[in-house]
């Protein structure tokens, strides 16, 4: 009983304790003197000197005192051996020895600097007085290492130790860190993805494991953490903006995001102004409550899949960018941006001409040939009558006719009528000659793999005047599906590159955020949009930001796999599986490079679509 007892009052202890110092730092915010540094991953010399700058502001005595906390390293919140603890404090010392050189590089004349490691990696430690007594109201900054951020907050939460990073916080030091290390000075913190959910699943509603409990609970983030925003890390390199959608939508009170990408960091401090972005990419910003998005969102169909509108989207690189919390708008060189109007936005323009043909545009369906969008264009393709050509891209022609011998043998197993004939279309086409076999077809399944390829092939079409015959074929009431590379080819332009593969997906994810990195080419132009096949599933959506970029009036359409596009006369609607991802530019007020060659942007529009929903009618 007694244990029980004391063990109960130590809790609410703590708890008076934090409640008492978060009323400190409503004090301290109106003066100017608090400052958070999330970081998205990475010990880069920029990011690592943007914290550093951060605690120096807050010295006193001419000696900046960082401590340096693994409280994310372990596996298990509660126990660790001998031997573990001391090799997570070698590798922590090898990042505070990072941190104490990057504080030297920035320090005034006569600053020195001290960044020491607190041996704090279970819950007993966060317990112990001597671990406390190390994060005193001397210390400058608080630096939170990467590793796991649902351990770090079972390590600390309500503990003494997270009452004395509070009041450090609140007296001035800056607290910051990156990876996992970002992700606690969130209040509201994403801890990861629920069981065997992925980057791609980030939209499917309970996808992502979201700690937004209350303050006496660990299932949450730093309890001064920042509570405006949820704030997601890796988030360009690991294509997050899916999962920070729904933690947007999710998250209490306001809803607002805030991702930071690897080798990227900022400052958010205490007027809520999300500013001085350094390193090696950009951080993004999510608004879904200018336009009402999330109020107005939904989830949709068997699979829950979020669908959410008007998403206001800020691309914020190293320079003159930052984004103020509280009044919900980008700033440039100093000055807010009032939202647009956008009450005329539509997306009508997409849908088809009079008298044209059904035409379908895959996201890639070749993991599921049974689905809605085959089973749609076979249908259309029986009613349409007249012959089918299965016209297939490779390299080469045995490749291009296996392909096609693939889709033909599907087809007729979903129920399609005639007997396909196969179209090789590989360099050594003669494209003169591919207009006359495409204009007799009563519909076409065209397919390719490899938009690089794509690209060169779709210049052929055009120089030979068999795109044109194409787009007139479709005009008049043919009936086309084209999927993956060949939907890309369909945008007025596309991406002339090929798939990211497990190697290189996290590489493009972040490069693509880089002005001049992505190859573009002209499209086909049966649609008046870009076209971006496998949007989610191979992190695409920088790809989507570069054509918006290159040409801000014509939309970006991503579709995930086994979602395609069913666009007629009478309207554009999403079928299959998963959903359609658009960024839209028509409305931004800046589009520019940072100081580091990333994309600067503000006042891009975020829509998805899940399957079963309409784009335009």
């Amino acid at each position: 009983m007694h244990k029980k007892w004391w063990g109960n009052w130590r809790a609410w202890a703590v708890l008076a304790a934090l409640a008492g110092l978060l009323i400190m730092v409503g004090l301290v915010a109106g003066e100017g003197e608090t400052r958070l540094v999330p970081i998205g991953a990475g010990y880069e010399e920029d990011t690592l000197m943007l914290f550093a700058a951060q605690a120096a502001e807050q010295d006193s005595d001419g000696h900046v005192l960082i401590r340096v906390l693994p409280i994310t390293y372990h596996f298990n919140a509660f126990d660790i051996s001998p031997r573990l603890r001391r090799e997570n404090l070698q590798l922590a010392q090898t990042r505070a020895a990072q941190i104490e050189e990057a504080c030297a590089a920035i320090a005034a004349g006569g600053q020195t600097c001290e960044a020491t490691v607190v041996d704090m990696m279970i819950r007993r430690d966060a317990e112990n007085p001597d671990r406390v007594a190390e994060l005193g109201l001397e210390v400058d900054g608080f630096y939170i290492l990467g590793g796991d951020q649902a351990i770090a907050m079972l390590v600390i939460a309500n503990t003494p130790s997270e009452a004395a990073l509070a009041a450090g916080f609140a007296n001035g030091a800056a607290v910051g860190g990156n990876s996992a290390g970002a992700a606690v000075i969130s209040r509201y913190m994403i801890a990861g993805y629920v069981g065997n959910n992925s980057a791609w699943d980030g939209l499917h509603q309970g996808a992502v494991d979201l700690w937004y409990g209350p303050d006496d609970t660990d299932r949450r983030g730093l309890i001064f953490g920042q509570p405006q925003a949820v704030i997601d890390q890796h988030v360009l390199e690991r294509g997050r903006t899916a999962r920070l959608l729904q933690a947007m939508v999710e998250k209490p009170g306001d809803k607002l995001a805030v991702g930071y990408d690897w080798g990227t960091g900022g400052v958010i401090d205490e007027t809520g102004l999300a500013r001085d972005v350094a390193g090696w990419y950009a951080a993004i910003a999510l608004d879904g409550e200018t336009y009402g998005a999330a109020a107005a969102a939904q989830y949709v169909g068997d699979a829950a899949i979020l669908a959410i509108h008007d998403v206001g989207y800020h691309i914020l690189p190293a320079g003159p960018y930052a984004y103020d919390l509280t009044t919900r708008r980008p700033v440039v060189d100093g000055v807010a941006q009032d939202a647009p109007d956008i009450s005329e936005r539509s997306f009508d323009h997409l849908i088809a001409p009079a008298g044209a043909g059904a035409l379908f545009i895959g996201g890639d369906v070749g993991n599921d040939v049974r689905g809605e969008v085959v089973t749609a264009f076979v249908a259309a393709a029986n009613d349409n009558g007249g012959p089918v050509i299965v016209l297939s891209a490779a390299p080469r022609q045995p490749a291009a006719l296996g392909f096609a011998r693939f889709w033909r043998n599907r087809l007729r197993q979903q129920g399609l009528e005639a007997r396909p004939q196969l179209v090789a279309l590989t360099p050594a086409t003669d494209f003169a000659a591919l207009a006359g076999r495409l204009e007799g077809a009563g519909a076409i399944f065209f397919t390719g793999r490899d938009q690089e390829l794509m690209a060169e092939l779709v210049a052929g079409m055009v120089e030979s005047g068999s795109a044109a015959a194409l787009q007139a074929w479709w005009a008049s009431g043919g009936v086309l599906l084209a999927d993956n590379a060949a939907a890309a080819a369909l945008g007025v332009s596309m991406t002339a590159e090929r798939s990211p593969t497990s190697g290189n997906v996290e590489y493009q994810s972040s490069d693509t955020f880089l002005d001049g990195y992505l190859t573009m080419a002209p499209g086909l132009g049966l649609v008046d949009a870009v076209i971006e096949p496998r949007v989610l599933y191979d992190y695409l959506y920088g790809r989507l930001v570069s054509h918006v970029m290159a040409d801000p009036a014509t939309v970006a359409v991503g579709l995930e796999r086994g979602a395609g596009l069913h666009i007629t006369s009478a309207g554009v609607s999403v079928i299959g599986q998963e959903t359609a991802f658009v960024v839209d530019g028509r409305y931004a007020q800046t589009m520019a490079v940072g100081d580091n060659g990333a994309f600067a942007a503000t006042w891009l529009l975020i829509d998805t679509f899940p399957t079963g929903t309409v784009m335009a009618e």
